[in-house]
């Protein structure tokens, strides 16, 4: 496991090479995906995994909070789950009289909530709200969370039974979404043979540190953003207000999460400033969950992001 401190391009860029090769090693065939989900770590924000039971999106998951070390929680999203479970609770102390804080799973460095649209809506609040302030607030006291601190959620298509659609607010709070879609037949080959996939999870040992990793986040968080490139983010939160087939346009926090992603897929490039190729490539997985709202899938999304950028011209700089 590497112990430098993640203080310039070159450190950042090959902290997330070795996150990419190693959940690589296990995630077989999805470079675009793993790359978004290192690029989502490195800039602060929560990834949002959708797609059909079996293409391994909690493979990707578990493989990303291996990689990173520190403390990891799993939870299983069901209908039953409360609040509470999530979050903790005020629990009776030792001598029977007091309270005390009883912390949920939410306390850990990455948290894994698999199939989070099982849980209801109540639930999922809780724990979107927490994710971005990274405070847990239980009878007016609050408790940080972990730092750095990550939340990384699959859920199944919404057709799917027994699932709740997660709102427009809730998914605006995901700084990223991916879709892994299924693997190509040599890569499946990998998995089947167990020279990838969950045969080889064990193996994983980290590869950062966790100050490595703080100090990396902030880093990626000084790349230079020509007023040109703010101007053309713009332009294209702006074109999703106005399409047709959209009903609730990109939020200024969308652009947010679209400047800290490119910025972070900048410094995996070996860039210390953002291109309009960084803004594409991005675009997507930042706001395709963010557009396509409650009642469609995050692909859904993904095709009217896509004919939002056809429509717009890239700046030159």
């Amino acid at each position: 496991m590497s112990t430098a401190r993640a203080t310039g391009s070159d450190n950042v860029e090959a902290l997330g090479a070795r996150l990419i090769g190693t959940i690589e090693s296990v995630v077989a065939g999805k470079p675009e995906t793993i790359e978004i989900t290192v690029a989502t770590l490195l800039s602060q924000g929560n990834l949002l995994i959708e797609d059909i039971p079996g293409v391994g999106k909690t493979l990707l998951a578990q493989a990303l909070a291996l990689a990173v070390g520190g403390s990891f929680k799993r939870i299983q999203g069901t209908s039953d789950l409360l609040p509470g479970d999530v979050t903790g609770s005020m629990v009776p102390g030792n001598d029977g009289h007091t309270m005390t804080f009883r912390p949920g799973p939410v306390f850990a460095n990455i948290v894994v909530f698999d199939e989070l649209n099982r849980a209801t809506p109540r639930t999922q609040s809780a724990l979107l709200e927490l994710a971005e302030e990274a405070t847990v607030t239980v009878d007016g006291v609050s408790h940080d969370l972990p730092r750095p601190f990550m939340l990384v959620a699959t859920q199944n298509p919404i057709d799917i039974a027994g699932t709740y659609g997660l709102g427009e607010g809730a998914l605006d709070r995901f700084g990223a979404s991916v879709t892994p879609g299924r693997a190509a037949p040599d890569s499946e080959l990998e998995v089947l043979t167990g020279r990838r996939g969950r045969s080889v999870l064990d193996a994983i040992e980290p590869v950062t540190t966790l100050d490595e990793l703080a100090d990396a986040r902030l880093f990626v968080s000084t790349v230079h953003v020509a007023d040109a490139i703010a101007h053309y983010v713009v332009e294209l939160l702006e074109a999703t207000r106005n399409h047709p087939k959209i009903r609730l346009g990109a939020s200024t926090r969308a652009g947010v999460s679209v400047i800290a992603l490119a910025r972070a897929r900048a410094v995996l490039r070996g860039r210390d400033y953002v291109t309009p190729d960084d803004v594409v490539a991005v675009a997507v997985p930042a706001l395709a969950h963010r557009v396509a709202g409650s009642n469609a899938t995050v692909t859904d999304g993904r095709s009217l992001v896509a004919e939002c950028l056809a429509g717009l011209s890239p700046p030159s700089i």
